[in-house]
């Protein structure tokens, strides 16, 4: 796709902050000064803590099947029951299709492996996929899957293609370590990570073997176990920044706290040893946030309405059913076409730093040239293109209106560093 004006290509952060403030990890990546991506996680290690919940997997059994909705609840022994949608649960279909009914899926009183996607929120239950995942730092198991997938974020056709080589010679046997994991239907599926583009064919490997072995350890589990059971919960929060946010990019990781940066480094000196030169402690009176003015850049993110360069602006607000997002000219003097144009590697980066998902309707200004709306459709197309979370674009309506829809994140900026979401 042809680069167009005032469209920017994702940066990848050369930086993380590990911050910890009133029991939540604040997390930042930052790319020279700028903030790319923020989060906040619970410290909390209870078992109960609805944060937590988030990547667990669990032996359920299935309470109630609703046709009406397209969706199933199954027991996994949490306070409220978890919501199994028909696209989540096709996976479990004999021959699953797009529009395959949840009832050719499961019946009530299944039992069903199922992985949380999204932890409880205020009266709802997690929300469930029957694609279950188990992570590593490298790569990704996908048991319901049977093929190899590189990660959208490495755009190097070299890189690319090396990685593909090596998969291939360790799930065909052609490597010293031979990776041969049976999935739900035949072989294991396995996604790469952003992080593997760094990794040597052994380094990887190790990665690979064991993600499998965690993988083997919880169907032995599984077959033993009565539902509802769970199986596998993910690591610490600060191990867990450290596997999934550090990537090739990333020069130094800073932490502020004895314990935090203690618990980092024991769990790089025995998964990721390489990546010990780049883990530093930050001074014992700094507030890690103050860098950067991260914590302005933090609470820019958090105000409904972000300034534009050249005087317009938006508003972002969310309801529980959509976001909108509406695009003012402000004191900008330039034709429609350009404000758009403008705003939207602006409002690009808004949706992924606040986290929002589900549906989205953007309120561009209107614009008289006859090709304007499909310059803005292809610049949006551009903008999304590296998203990490899927992302389908409408076209622009008669109304200047482009609706869209992004995966939902675990919980939104705003959640995260309000404590919403526990």
């Amino acid at each position: 796709m042809p680069h167009i004006r005032g469209i920017e290509r994702i940066k990848m952060a050369d930086e993380v902050f590990l911050s910890i403030q009133d029991g939540r990890l604040r997390i930042a990546q930052i790319d020279k000064g700028i903030v790319t991506h923020l989060d906040a996680v619970s410290m909390k290690t209870r078992n109960d803590d609805p944060q937590s919940l988030s990547g667990r997997i669990y032996l359920g059994r299935v309470e109630r099947v609703l046709s009406r909705l397209q969706a199933a609840f199954v027991d996994i022994g949490e306070e409220r029951s978890g919501f199994l949608g028909a696209r989540e649960a096709r996976i479990l279909a004999e021959e699953p299709q797009a529009d395959t009914p949840i009832e050719e899926c499961l019946a009530e009183g299944d039992t069903v492996l199922v992985q949380v996607t999204r932890p409880p929120l205020r009266d709802k239950g997690a929300q469930l996929t029957a694609d279950v995942t188990l992570p590593g730092r490298a790569v990704v198991i996908a048991p319901c899957r049977n093929r190899v997938a590189i990660s959208r974020a490495i755009e190097d056709a070299e890189i690319r293609q090396r990685l593909e080589t090596d998969m291939q010679n360790i799930l065909s046997g052609q490597h010293s370590v031979h990776i041969d994991v049976e999935g739900m239907d035949g072989p294991a599926g396995w996604v790469v990570r952003t992080a593997a583009a760094a990794l040597t064919i052994d380094e990887l490997a190790r990665d690979m073997e064991l993600v499998a072995a965690q993988w083997t350890s919880l169907l032995a589990q599984a077959q033993q176990a009565e539902p509802p059971k769970l199986l596998y919960r993910d690591l610490d929060p600060v191990q867990r920044a450290l596997r999934d946010y550090i990537r090739p990019e990333t020069r130094s990781v800073v932490i502020e706290g004895e314990a935090a940066f203690r618990v980092a480094q024991g769990f790089c000196k025995e998964h990721m040893p390489e990546l010990l030169p780049m883990i530093r402690q930050s001074d014992a009176d700094e507030y890690l946030f103050d860098r950067y003015d991260v914590e302005s850049q933090l609470q820019a993110a958090l105000n409904p309405r972000v300034n534009l360069p050249s005087g317009g602006w938006l508003m972002i607000e969310t309801t529980e059913a959509m976001t909108t997002i509406d695009i003012n000219s402000g004191s900008h003097d330039a034709e429609p076409r350009e404000i758009n144009l403008e705003a939207i590697p602006v409002l690009a980066r808004q949706i992924r730093l606040r986290g929002l998902g589900g549906l989205i309707a953007i309120d561009f200004i209107d614009m008289a040239q006859e090709d304007a709306a499909a310059d803005i459709e292809e610049a949006l197309a551009q903008a999304f293109a590296d998203d990490r979370l899927p992302v389908r674009l409408g076209a622009m309506s008669d109304f200047g209106v482009i609706e869209m829809t992004r995966r939902r994140p675990a919980h939104t900026l705003a959640d995260a560093f309000s404590g919403r979401d526990e």
